[in-house]
């Protein structure tokens, strides 16, 4: 049975307010066919230092994760229940490190959402999706113009609607939920939407376009568990196949 994936229940109830196709290789963003695969870092914020916090399950979606994304030659790291502190740190890495040779970014966030775009790490502390990782990623010349996707399995709040900083970079932001509702997760089997993400990027990684490989994942979580996953996107309009570039890992 899926449950809510949501922190302090009884809290959240109340403050809540209730682009398919197929392309062949060679299409899209192939501004170098020569580049690798996008690497894929997973930030899986599993066990809290409050125990009633803890997201049982999340390490089956690391599991698809890393598999599925290590069938399309990426290289995938995770890292397991970061603290404030070690988010930072990450992404400031993540800022100054040479990307020059990967195709794209890939960031999968496991955890709890809150109100205003923002996410809990593993000591209770919260950290901003746009300000604390995708405006970072800005600063990083190697990444410029190449596609930073952001994947995120958590409740999502009520949004308030933010201008600054804005970057003609492509970015899509690919949520479980759409605002103001909660995501719900297995405690054995893991996510609803990650599962059904590495299931249909097994079926069509290769060939398909992950846009609207997403098209599919939203169709198919809504009729499972009336659940409806949303996205954010800045000039993503080309379309993006991973296939392009499995052949250069």
């Amino acid at each position: 049975m899926y449950l809510p994936d949501r922190t302090e229940h009884q809290k959240i109830e109340r403050l809540y307010e209730r682009k398919d196709g197929n392309v062949v290789p060679g299409n899209g963003f192939n501004f170098n066919k020569k580049h690798t695969p996008p690497v894929v870092y997973i930030f899986n914020h599993e066990n809290f230092s409050d125990p009633k916090l803890n997201r049982s399950g999340s390490s089956r979606d690391v599991e698809a994760l890393r598999k599925t994304f290590k069938s399309l030659n990426c290289r995938v790291e995770v890292i397991s229940n970061p603290a404030l502190s070690n988010v930072k740190l990450k992404v400031h890495e993540w800022s100054i490190k040479q990307f020059n040779q990967e195709a794209g970014f890939v960031l999968c966030i496991l955890s709890h959402g809150w109100l205003k775009n923002k996410i809990f790490a593993c000591d209770g502390k919260e950290y901003h999706l746009d300000d604390d990782v995708l405006y970072p990623l800005f600063r990083n010349p190697t990444l410029t113009g190449k596609p930073k996707i952001l994947i995120v399995q958590a409740c999502k709040g009520g949004l308030v609607p933010d201008a600054k900083k804005m970057n003609c970079d492509p970015y899509i932001k690919c949520y479980s939920t759409s605002e103001g509702y909660l995501s719900y997760r297995d405690e054995k089997m893991g996510s609803v939407f990650i599962q059904t993400l590495c299931k249909e990027m097994d079926k069509y990684g290769l060939t398909m376009d992950f846009q609207s490989i997403f098209k599919k994942v939203k169709a198919e979580v809504k009729r499972i568990c009336q659940q409806n996953p949303s996205e954010e996107s800045n000039n993503f309009d080309e379309p993006f196949c991973f296939g392009n570039y499995v052949q250069n890992a």
